[in-house]
């Protein structure tokens, strides 16, 4: 404990603030570890994740061999803590758009599990690891989790490298009951677990409780999901940190370079969520094709001191400085709305400091032309006087000169550094119509902004505006915004998500945005709509009009769920306060309903926002973000649009998300979001809502935004899925449980950053390939014919259907991994695919060499192609194989599993047999015993047995391998992604020929026992 004292007090006056993750000479910088503002003032969290981090740094060195350790950190300290520490005060964060840590309350969806938020690609950085407080002062937490720094580097592989879980199968759908952390391998002939070697030793248990082996008696052939693999006693396998983390000899993660011992080696057909997520890479190949690595940061030496160096920042008021484009070009009048950029610009201001300021807050103003002015120096906003002060300073402004951003930027650098909080954190606004022509330029100056720490939002005004401006905002930690002189995306839309996401950590005083809506109105029209204030939100509820006309005002009425009503007469901008119920104090939750009139034709928009009412937890708030920022027409590629729902922590399921793609001609696209866990969505049921932005979309080149709209009917459900970077527990530990409720009705609207497109082209052609099959198997097996199962791509990634499909098979896994071209090609001429998210089902028959007698073990594998041949991915990798048994690999005991489908006939037999048995043994037991011997071999081997087995029922046994006479052969059917396709037969006491069995739910095993040439 003192030694992190003695850091703490060694820099902490020399503090950088950095505005992202950075490598920088093998040594991790700018990493942020953010305290929740709700957790209670509790300092041992801060010693404990100084701990933590110290000895995880030093773990990280050894497993990527020497490349990389934790450098910096910096621990933000909630405003509401008193100051125990020596530190520097900050503005409240703002920067932290992914890859930090956050010390937070508990999940409904993981509980105190530590997890990781937002990976969803191989290989792209998550959002946060969150961990909460009570699992950092958890006594035995190492009991549950394993030691401390394993943990840490297991989840640090998810947030900073994009890795993915080792320890279980990759399951798509929720709520599935497949066995996940099972697979059945062919070349064993055996269950065996999720793992990233085989040289684990374990045990096959239920739920990891030592006195409950697996019983499969009740579950034929498929493994129950309570079924663990359950690794126990002394281990020594170094590998995997993205698999069994806690087990104290693992240090390393998995690789695939050939001259790898087997101890380390990837095994590609293992069907874990690492293999199917990134294309069979292992993580060690995965990490090192990451840009941390990529060409650079070699081992550093062994010697090198790995201890980090702790800051500490105490969190105080948001400082912002608005810097505003006045150049002569902002006169230039909008062909939307007829009003001028500069006009539009003051509503929107004046909309930010009435409605989205919070009180206590600190802002100045610089406008910027030829020159740079300060118009309001940096002061705290108390009350309605000082936001009318700052409105009237606004409403001043008028367009000439030139655009001399680099030095607006600069009067705002200076104006921010007269804050008590210093300039790291603080924030500039920036917004700007024109190419900037008068130096400094931008470039002259992102280094000196980056080094004081300040946070540079952008947003660029028309098409025109200066191209560089995402590069500072992102360069600084910032968002980047575009106004495109569109009425579905206005002045306000933008400016307000710039204020709402600045608040890196939202608080119980960030406000939601409700509905922002605009329309057109023809005079005297009744314009009625309806808005939902749900529980979670109800304070400083406000209600905000804006209109075209100035010569014609509008009546503004408001009805509350009461029948209470509210009315107000605006000129251009006029904002209600609504308070409904609750003593006036805050808004009763229910359904409103606003209507506008004006004598005048005018465009009127409408925003409604609100602020919780209570704790966070209570409140649904949406985040949006896209995969890339830029659409390129070279590119095969395409850009994901992502929508992430939460109540607090925990998702929210069965929303309508709907996004308003807006173009440059001034039409609009309209999309919805699926949350199902197919094409562009990872995971079903995990409240991330996700689809492709096509490049059909598009009519040009240039600058892009959105609108997402998110609503909800009463009775929408706050869920765990399944999905989700979670850390795993040490078997036996106490798994915390998912929460699930049910959600009120609510009303959310958002838009993400901007994004541009270039080298458009209407005649481009297309490159687009077909979405990769990743849930292949097989559901229907005989000796000459295949029934393949998945969902079907589409013709570009999940839109439309493939042209066709290319199966190919091969004795060799690797040979489909590495080389599909040269794997047996099947013919599938007269297969038709489906329409996108289809099951489709193919169906291969006739005397064919690849599922021929005397072959043990075929992998089958497919990829889409569509009509301009671009194609696919191979699908994940799948085996048909031939086997006498199957068994669960359990280090200790041998679990032998006989799957004979039979009947009520048999049964019934089998009762009477013992029936006979009961009465011989009164009468002499040992007569009774020979005979009752002689007649159960009798039975077993009569000619009728297998009309018995296929008469449609099914009954499992679990019989001894010293029943065995002698053993057949089976067929059997395996799925690499899929659980319940596993079957297994063993066929050994059945000596008369028996033709086929078939149709065990979902997969089928196709035996012939007793044949000549196949009886040993």
């Amino acid at each position: 404990m003192k030694r992190f004292v003695f850091i703490i007090v060694a820099i902490s006056y020399c503090i950088r603030v950095f505005s992202k993750l950075e490598l920088i000479n093998n040594g991790y910088e700018g990493l942020y570890v953010v305290i929740g503002p709700e957790v209670k003032e509790n300092y041992s969290l801060v010693s404990k994740i100084q701990a933590i981090i110290t000895n995880s740094s030093r773990l990280l060195f050894k497993a990527t061999k020497r490349r990389a350790y934790i450098r910096n950190v910096t621990i933000i300290i909630p405003e509401k803590w008193s100051r125990r520490l020596p530190g520097s005060l900050i503005s409240k964060p703002s920067s932290l758009n992914s890859e930090y840590i956050l010390i937070d309350i508990p999940s409904g969806q993981y509980g105190r599990d530590p997890y990781v938020e937002g990976v969803v690609e191989c290989g792209k950085p998550g959002k946060f690891m969150h961990l909460t407080p009570e699992l950092l002062l958890m006594e035995d937490a190492e009991k549950t989790y394993g030691p401390w720094a394993h943990m840490f580097v297991h989840e640090w592989g998810h947030l900073r490298w994009g890795l993915f879980d080792e320890y279980k199968v990759s399951l798509r759908k929720a709520n599935s009951n497949l066995n996940p952390y099972f697979y059945l391998d062919m070349d064993t002939t055996q269950y065996e677990p999720v793992v990233c070697t085989k040289n684990i030793k374990g045990k096959a248990l239920m739920n990891c409780d030592a006195t409950k082996p697996c019983d499969l008696t009740n579950f034929g052939y498929a493994l129950p999901p309570e079924c663990r693999y359950c690794p126990v006693g002394d281990q020594t396998t170094p590998v995997s940190l993205m698999g069994h983390s806690y087990i104290t000899s693992v240090e390393n993660f998995c690789e695939n370079d050939n001259d790898t011992t087997m101890d380390y080696r990837h095994i590609i057909t293992i069907p874990s969520a690492q293999n199917t997520n990134c294309g069979q890479k292992s993580t060690w190949e995965v990490i090192r094709e990451h840009n941390d690595f990529q060409g650079r940061n070699y081992a550093a030496s062994e010697s090198t001191d790995t201890t980090p160096i702790f800051n500490i920042a105490y969190s105080g008021a948001k400082v912002r400085a608005f810097v505003l484009d006045v150049s002569g070009s902002m006169d230039i009048l909008i062909s939307s709305s007829g009003v001028s950029r500069i006009a539009e610009m003051k509503k929107a201001a004046q909309y930010i400091i009435d409605v989205l300021l919070q009180a206590s807050s600190y802002l100045g103003i610089v406008s910027f032309s030829s020159s740079a002015t300060t118009l309001a120096n940096l002061a705290e906003i108390r009350n309605d006087a000082d936001r009318q002060n700052l409105k009237n300073i606004v409403l001043s402004l008028t367009a000439d000169g030139g655009t001399g951003i680099g030095k607006g930027l600069l009067q705002a650098k200076e104006l921010l550094e007269a804050s008590a909080m210093g300039t790291h954190e603080s924030e500039i606004i920036l917004i700007t119509d024109g190419e900037e022509n008068i130096p400094p330029f931008i470039a002259n100056v992102t280094d000196v902004l980056i080094k004081a720490g300040i946070v540079v939002h952008t947003i660029s005004v028309t098409q025109s505006a200066q191209h560089n401006l995402k590069d500072l905002a992102q360069a600084t930690g910032g968002t980047y915004m575009a106004f495109l002189e569109k009425q579905s995306v206005t002045f306000i839309d933008v400016f307000s998500q710039v204020i709402i996401s600045g608040d890196a950590i939202p608080d119980t005083n960030t406000p939601e945005t409700i509905i922002s809506y605009s329309k057109s109105a023809a005079a005297n029209e009744n314009y009625t709509e309806a808005f939902v204030i749900d529980y979670g939100l109800g304070k400083d509820t406000m209600l905000t009009v804006t209109s075209t006309s100035s010569s014609s005002p509008v009546l503004v009425t408001v009805v509350c769920p009461d029948g209470n009503k509210t009315q107000s007469i605006i000129t251009s901008t006029g904002t209600l306060n609504i308070a409904c119920g609750d003593n006036g104090t805050s808004t009763m939750p229910g359904v409103y309903s606003y209507s506008l009139s004006s004598s005048g034709t005018t465009n009127y928009n409408v925003y409604v926002t609100s602020s919780p009412r209570g704790s966070n937890a209570d409140v649904v708030r949406v985040r949006c973000w896209l995969s890339d920022t830029e659409v390129d027409f070279t590119s095969s590629s395409t850009i994901r649009l992502y929508v992430d729902l939460k109540k607090g922590r925990s998702p929210v399921l069965n929303a309508i998300v709907t996004g308003m793609l807006i173009r440059g001609d001034g039409s609009s696209v309209n999309l919805t979001l699926p949350d199902t866990g197919k094409g562009a969505d990872l995971s079903e049921n995990d409240g991330l809502y996700t689809i492709y932005l096509y490049k059909n979309y598009f009519t040009g080149n240039g600058r892009y935004n959105m609108k997402i709209m998110v609503s909800s009917a009463e009775g929408t459900v706050t869920y765990s899925s399944a999905s989700g970077q979670r850390a795993p527990i040490v078997p036996g530990a106490e798994e915390q449980k998912s929460s699930m409720e049910f959600t009120e009705a609510f009303m959310r609207s958002i838009i993400p950053n901007e994004f541009t497109v270039k080298n458009y082209s209407s005649s481009a052609p297309d490159t687009s390939p077909p979405d990769a099959i990743t849930d292949l198997r097989i559901v229907n097996a005989t000796t000459n014919a295949v029934l393949l199962e998945f969902t079907a791509p589409g013709e570009d990634f999940d839109m439309g259907q493939a042209q066709y499909y290319e199966v190919r098979t091969s004795n060799s896994s690797n040979t489909l991994y590495n080389d599909f071209d040269s794997g047996t090609l099947l013919n599938t001429s007269t297969i038709v695919p489906k329409a996108s998210g289809e099951t489709e089902q193919l169906a291969f028959e006739g005397s064919k060499p690849e599922f021929s007698k005397d072959k043990a073990i075929w992998y089958v594998g497919i990829r889409a192609v569509d009509r301009n041949n671009n194609k696919a991915s191979v699908s994940n990798i799948i085996t048909l194989g031939r086997a006498a048994s199957f068994n669960v690999r359990d280090n200790f005991t041998v679990i032998v599993i006989v799957n004979p489908e039979s009947n009520r006939q048999l049964e019934h037999e089998v009762n009477a047999l013992r029936t006979i048995i009961i009465i011989v043994v009164v009468v002499a037991a040992l007569i009774c015993f020979v005979i009752g011997g002689l007649f159960l071999y009798k039975k077993i081997n009569k000619p009728g047995l297998v009309d018995m087995i296929n008469d449609g029922t099914r009954m499992k046994t679990i019989v001894p391998t010293s029943h065995f006479k002698n053993t057949g052969t089976a067929w059997v059917t395996k799925s690499h992604s899929s659980m319940t396709d596993d079957t297994f037969l063993t066929s050994g006491p059945f000596k008369n020929k028996v033709s086929g069995i078939s149709d065990v739910d979902h997969a089928i095993v196709c035996a012939e026992l007793g044949l000549d040439g196949y009886e040993k």
